[in-house]
């Protein structure tokens, strides 16, 4: 992985989190995200 997509996938990540409002939208947050995880790694 380059510098410029791990910078891409944090903001990304960084985008979501700063969308929260309290602790039950985080918690679906890194639901997400580790969602997306798994389908990177399937490709």
């Amino acid at each position: 992985m380059t510098d410029k997509q791990m910078e891409v996938i944090l903001n990304l990540v960084a985008d979501k989190f700063s969308a929260c409002k309290n602790m039950e939208e985080v918690k679906k947050a890194i639901e997400e995200v580790r969602t997306m995880a798994k389908k990177e790694k399937q490709e």
